[in-house]
């Protein structure tokens, strides 16, 4: 998903300040996947040029000046667009997980190493994959606890199931390894 509607998402929901819309970011996307400052405020800037969102400034006492973000009628509507199309949605899988999982391509050719080798970078692979679905799980009980919208939930636990596939497969590729000779 572009930056620019991860943005006109949250503003769909209410108008923030740009903390306000990074912290937004990072309770539904755990930090790893939030936003960063030099993403975020050159973002708001160019969906304000464009009339997609209205920046309000808001004086403080003891504090600097806010800059609060409102979506306009035409950020609903340019956000409503994009959800209801189907960009990006169809695009090809047959290959994708191929192309873009390195760990994939050089398991093609893990018979050029010896069998030890080849066992230790699939066990590596486990314990990595592992250590994503507890860190995973951990992210998704603090969604819960936050009463995050379950939806927000929903779309956390298929990462995790795809990482719980990748484990299974991982685990009968190193059975099918440990059968070699050398």
């Amino acid at each position: 998903m572009s930056v620019k509607y991860m943005i006109l998402g949250s503003l769909m929901f209410n108008c923030f300040h740009g903390y306000e819309i990074k912290s937004q970011m990072v309770q539904k996307m755990n930090s790893e996947f939030g936003i960063n400052d030099g993403q975020l405020y050159p973002t708001l800037k160019k969906l304000e040029e464009e009339g997609l969102v209205t920046k309000k400034i808001e004086h403080q006492d003891s504090a600097p000046s806010r800059h609060v973000y409102s979506i306009t009628d035409k950020g609903q509507k340019d956000f409503m667009q994009w959800l209801e199309s189907r960009e990006g949605e169809d695009r090809e899988f047959r290959y994708d997980f191929f192309r873009k999982d390195i760990f994939c391509i050089k398991s093609n050719y893990l018979r050029f190493l010896e069998k030890k080798k080849a066992v230790e970078k699939i066990q590596h692979q486990i314990e990595t994959v592992k250590n994503i679905i507890a860190d995973l799980k951990i992210a998704r009980s603090h969604m819960v606890e936050r009463k995050i919208d379950p939806l927000h939930v929903k779309v956390w636990e298929y990462g995790i199931m795809n990482y719980e596939t990748r484990l299974k497969w991982l685990n009968e590729f190193l059975q099918e390894v440990t059968k070699w000779r050398k």
